[in-house]
């Protein structure tokens, strides 16, 4: 989709929603990063689950008691962190809007 096009949608979707274009690009924006962070938090979930723990701390726990193989716990432990900071990075932004 051009430019131009892309910014005759966005005035069109404006002002069928009766708001202004700035709105609309915040509001879409809000949207889109409250998605990603869902998804990322489905993710964790998910790594939490595989583990039979239910947070990082306790992941944390398991590891080191030996109850839970270093790997490939570790290796999601990594993962989380990631995620945790992907999470942040989502925070940071939304708090801009």
């Amino acid at each position: 989709m051009t430019t131009r096009k892309v910014t005759q949608l966005l005035r069109d979707l404006a002002r069928s929603e009766r708001i202004t274009e700035d709105t609309l690009v915040r509001e879409a924006l809000q949207a889109l990063l409250r998605e990603k962070k869902r998804v990322i938090r489905i993710d964790q979930f998910e790594i939490l689950k595989r583990h039979g723990v239910s947070s990082i701390t306790d992941l944390d726990d398991k590891i080191r008691e030996g109850i839970l193989p270093e790997s490939p716990a570790w290796e999601d432990r990594i993962t989380l962190d990631n995620l945790e900071e992907a999470i942040s990075h989502i925070d940071r932004a939304l708090a801009t809007l």
